[in-house]
């Protein structure tokens, strides 16, 4: 291309680009002149906004120069808008704000967190809301926003004084007083916090005697040494200031100090009004019936003040005098009927014509007939009386009242069929009623229920000669029978005495509770053995004595035969049911019954010496044998530790007698666990501390097991011992040392080793290496030459 040519399109391509450029500027102009335009119109809107609102608004900078401030704002500083954008002056006074508004200022750009509050200055209220605001170049300025709440404050304020009053009235009228006196003192002190009052006063007022009456008074209103002579009624001649307000007949306030003389100032009780007072008259029906006078307000006493005083004690007088004008009428009208109508006995007063008038509450309980539909009724309707023998008749009181025109009581034989079928026992007595002449006018009928008392009676009656756990007759009745029954037509008399075998041991081991349920069983026995006639009695702890009226020997016998047969039968728990029987006879009269009860008494203690042995070697038996078929496993530990603790005994060489104690206290350890519920013979890791209470407790059962036998006494204190330990830490005593029982410290060893072999056997416990070399390193347990005796015979043995 010519060089000439290459220029010109050079040249042309500059243009374009210039004229290009020149409309885009152009345009870019356009739309900033809008945007301008635009910019300024929100302005403008803006402005108009904030100006027009109440609110006070301003915004600061991080140096707390004011940026913007609309016009409420300058109802709140000493400069117009314009004078304070761009400005800080920390001296500058503000209206309502003080120093205090640089500070929340700074709290806020420091902070970057929004606060509120309320300040009040000269009386009025501003709630301030401050927030961070973020300027050009991350800065961080402040927005204020300050509301005048003053009169909303005020008005909240009357609202609530306004709920304050009425509840008060509410509480005044509604509470229950013990008495007038109670129902002043509460609303004098209630109105001493409405009206913001530290003292104050209520008198009554008598216009016809132109005397006052002062009814209640506030706390320092009267000087404590002058409560003795206290002076409670005036006249109104002598009162000043608060007098004023009966004189005037209206209320009387002083909220500023005037110049009067001392007399003219002074208040119930010899105070003398000082500050702000207010007295204001009470009217009920135009008359004045009160004054109540308040002082003490820093505020001054005003219109409304008297309104709400007005209100809560025309409500209160009127109130009070409503209710002893009822209390009067009532009292008046209704003592007599209100007398019958409050005992706690039914009352029915009945018209000459037997027709009811009146029934009082406990009377239409008795009777299941309501007042209402008693009235106007035949009383025989209502009040059906009969014998509670039903062969017999029963006299009417009623009647016999009208006849006689005399109280009449009636017999204890009585009883009251109510509407619903509920019958009652009575105790009544019927009155004649009499008019101011003397004529009889009615009948009052008063009665009440004795069925519970009759009941009781019963019930002593029935203790006084009954044994009460077994219901059999007792040893002060048995003796009347033993004399009444002693007569030639009932001989053949037989008496058979009894003592139950094994009472002692089921108390020790199961508790008091299954030893009266192994008595009520030998009484039930013997119900179901004798006969009607005969006598069963409970003669003492655990002796029966049963008297066979017309009854020989021999028959005596059988019937003893079939008590014991009966009995063995049964039992509680573990203990067999056993009974040691004696039996005598009288058969002629010279011979005397207490002696033939001593014979029977002699014989079967005789028996029961025989019988003992017997009875309690096949009752430990029967313990161990339940024990070890209960859990095989204690039976194999038994034995055992028996063994261990004999050949234990051999290789320390002691003597024989003192081995065979070893052998048998090892056999009889655990015996107490007979006690014990099966889920707690299995050798567990992980019982409760309940569960662990209750095992704890076999050692003990244990002692008391082995204590009630001859043979197994000396083992007792062993087996009660055998679960402490050498350094104190062991049950149930806590000994240490050699205050443990040498055979207990023998068998704790011998039972600890033989637990250790049978957890590693089963891999229970997941115990590791030889229980021998364990028992060994076990410290503080047991006694150190005892287990090192044990490890030693342990390690000898040939296996």
């Amino acid at each position: 291309m010519e060089p000439a040519a290459a220029d010109s399109l050079l040249i042309v391509g500059l243009v374009i680009a210039v004229v290009t450029l020149l409309l885009l500027f152009v345009q870019t102009k356009k739309k900033l002149t809008d945007n301008n335009a635009e910019t300024k119109s929100i302005k403008n809107i803006c402005d108009v906004f904030m100006n027009g609102h109440e609110t006070a608004i301003y915004l600061k900078d991080e140096d707390l120069n004011y940026v913007f401030l609309n016009k409420a704002a300058e109802s709140h500083f000493l400069k117009l808008v314009p004078e304070r954008i761009n400005q800080i002056d920390p001296s500058l006074e503000a209206e309502a704000f003080e120093s205090s508004i640089l500070v929340t200022d700074r709290q806020v750009i420091e902070t970057k967190k929004t606060i509120e509050y309320e300040e009040k200055h000269k009386n009025r209220i501003f709630k301030v809301k401050k927030f961070p605001v973020e300027l050009e170049n991350d800065r961080i300025g402040v927005g204020a926003f300050i509301r005048e709440i003053t009169d909303e404050e005020k008005l909240i304020k009357k609202q609530e004084r306004v709920l304050f009053r009425n509840k008060i009235l509410v509480n005044v009228l509604s509470k229950k007083f013990r008495n007038d006196q109670k129902q002043l003192d509460y609303v004098l002190h209630e109105v001493l916090k409405l009206t913001d009052s530290n003292s104050g006063f209520i008198c009554f007022y008598d216009e016809k005697k132109r005397q006052f009456t002062l009814k209640a008074w506030s706390k320092g209103l009267i000087k404590g040494a002058d409560m003795m002579r206290l002076k409670q009624s005036y006249q109104l001649e002598e009162v000043g200031l608060w007098g004023d307000a009966v004189r005037q007949r209206k209320p009387v306030i002083l909220n500023n100090q005037v110049d009067k003389l001392a007399s003219e100032c002074g208040l119930p009780g010899g105070s003398t009004i000082t500050g702000n007072f207010i007295a204001v008259p009470i009217f009920i029906d135009e008359k004045i019936t009160a004054v109540v006078g308040f002082a003490g307000k820093v505020d001054v006493y005003g219109d409304n003040d008297v309104y709400e005083i007005t209100v809560l004690m025309n409500g209160v007088l009127t109130n009070v005098e409503r209710r002893n004008i009822q209390n009067k009428l009532f009292a008046e009208r209704s003592k007599y009927f209100q007398t019958l109508i409050s005992i706690g006995d039914g009352v029915m007063v009945v018209d000459p014509q037997g027709k009811i008038e009146m029934l009082n509450k406990v009377a239409q309980q008795l009777t299941g007939w309501t007042n209402e539909e008693a009235k106007g009724r035949h009383y025989r309707e209502v009040f059906v009386l009969s014998h509670e023998d039903s062969r017999q008749e029963i006299a009417d009181p009623i009647v016999a009242a009208m006849a006689t025109d005399q109280t009449q009581e009636l017999k204890n034989h009585a009883v009251l069929t109510a509407k619903d079928g509920s019958v009652f026992h009575l105790e009544d007595s019927a009155a004649p009623i009499k008019n101011e002449k003397g004529e009889t006018v009615g009948i009052v009928l008063v009665f009440r229920d004795v069925s519970e008392k009759k009941e009781q009676r019963k019930e002593i009656e029935y203790l006084s000669f009954h044994d009460a756990l077994t219901g059999l007759y007792n040893r002060r009745f048995l003796e009347e029978e033993l004399l009444r029954l002693d007569t030639e037509r009932n001989l053949p008399i037989s008496i058979i005495m009894g003592d139950v075998n094994g009472l002692k041991l089921t108390n020790d081991i199961f508790g008091h509770a299954h030893g009266d349920v192994f008595l009520k069983k030998i009484a039930d026995v013997m119900r179901r053995v004798c006969r009607s006639d005969d006598i069963i009695a409970r003669w003492g702890g655990d002796e029966f004595v049963i008297l066979l009226p017309k009854t020989t020997i021999e028959q005596a016998k059988q019937i003893k035969k079939r008590i014991k047969t009966e009995f063995a039968q049964d039992g509680v728990k573990l203990i067999r049911g056993n009974i040691s029987l004696g039996c005598a006879a009288k058969t002629a009269m010279n011979q005397s019954i207490m002696e033939c009860l001593e014979f029977a008494e002699e014989r079967m203690y005789a028996i029961k010496v025989l019988e003992r042995d017997d009875f309690k070697s096949s009752t430990l038996d029967s313990i161990v044998t339940s024990l070890q078929s209960d859990c095989p496993q204690e039976e194999e530990h038994a034995q055992r530790v028996s063994q261990w603790c004999h050949d234990l005994g051999v290789s320390m060489e002691l003597p024989h007698v003192k081995i065979r104690r070893l052998k048998l206290a090892g056999y009889f350890h655990d015996i107490g666990k007979i006690v014990l519920h099966k889920d707690l013979l299995v050798e567990n890791s992980n019982h409760s501390e309940e569960e662990l209470t209750e095992i704890r407790k076999h050692p003990i059962m244990g002692y008391r097991i082995l204590n009630a036998f001859d043979d197994t006494m000396s083992l007792a204190d062993a087996v009660l011992h055998h679960h402490e330990r050498w350094d104190g830490s062991g049950y149930p005593k806590g000994l240490k040392g050699e205050e443990i029982p040498f055979i207990a410290r023998v068998v704790a060893v011998a039972s600890y080793y033989d637990r250790l072999t049978l957890a590693q056997k089963e891999a229970s416990l997941g115990l590791e290496g030889n229980p021998l070399s364990q028992l060994e390193q076990l410290e503080g347990h047991f006694d150190p030459e005892i287990k090192r005796e044990f490890v030693n015979m342990i390690r000898n043995l040939p296996n």
